[in-house]
């Protein structure tokens, strides 16, 4: 059994011992998260503007996803899809969500956490991190065209059909590899993680709601945007679950860390 050290503070508080983290999960330093996420923002511009992906693999893939999902009877993407088409306000409100939600979202809680919950953040980054990675492997090595993109699937573009604040159907995002990027959904398995962090880590009950609604609602624009498939969706919660699975793996049950700041009170 790994050697626990109990440090001064600790002794006085009476708190148990905390081992000394692995490396991959050091404590928050400003520069090494900028470091990290510089790297991380660096890597993913790169597989959407060099790496070229044909059209054909990627429609390919998407129609065997389509074909399992009416096997299973799960092919949902049409009826939510029709249903959003016909409401073209909504339509628009769902795109920029889609568009832009992530975006503001995921970087909110991460600052939430390396300002507020120090204690957690190591364990935050490195559960983001791994679905994040997989997820451009994934990306490059099975290209999945959204249910917009693929022929004869029934889907309206909506997202070129009734524009918003971004579209990803045309302009410099038109020809880049992230129109092949459908599987995993990491729209999805960031707001799994951004809802999991806020509901582990905070009392209140209206926000822990909150973050239940958020990865739901998620999943249920990316659908009927025709952004992703249900089997997108099931891979990002997949790629999530290795994440998790992997730091059980790694962090021996020798270490004993506190991971919440007081409870914050319930109302």
């Amino acid at each position: 059994m790994e050697t626990v050290t109990l440090t001064d503070e600790a002794a006085k508080e009476g708190t148990e011992p905390v081992a000394r983290p692995r490396w991959w999960l050091a404590p928050a330093r400003w520069w090494r998260e900028l470091l990290i996420i510089g790297i991380g923002f660096g890597l993913y511009t790169f597989i959407q503007h060099q790496i070229n992906v044909s059209p054909a693999p990627a429609v390919r893939h998407a129609n065997a996803f389509l074909a399992a999902e009416r096997w299973l009877g799960i092919d949902v993407e049409a009826p939510l899809n029709g249903a959003l088409a016909g409401h073209p306000t909504l339509a628009t409100v769902a795109n920029d969500y889609y568009v832009l939600l992530h975006e503001v979202v995921t970087p909110a809680v991460i600052l939430w956490l390396f300002l507020r919950r120090r204690a957690a953040y190591p364990y935050a980054r490195f559960l983001l991190a791994v679905p994040t990675l997989l997820g451009f492997v994934l990306y490059y090595a099975v290209p999945v065209a959204p249910p917009r993109l693929v022929p004869g699937a029934g889907i309206v573009d909506t997202m070129a059909v009734f524009p918003g604040i971004g579209d990803y159907s045309s302009g410099p995002m038109e020809h880049t590899a992230a129109q092949f990027a459908a599987f995993p959904s990491l729209h999805f398995a960031w707001a799994l993680w951004a809802g999991a962090m806020v509901f582990w880590l905070v009392r209140h009950r209206l926000v822990r709601a909150l973050a239940v609604c958020y990865p739901a609602c998620t999943g249920l624009v990316v659908l009927a945007t025709g952004n992703h498939f249900v089997i997108d969706l099931a891979g990002g919660a997949v790629v999530t679950a290795c994440g998790i699975g992997l730091l059980r793996l790694l962090r021996p049950v020798s270490e004993t860390v506190v991971l919440r700041s007081a409870p914050e009170s319930s109302s």
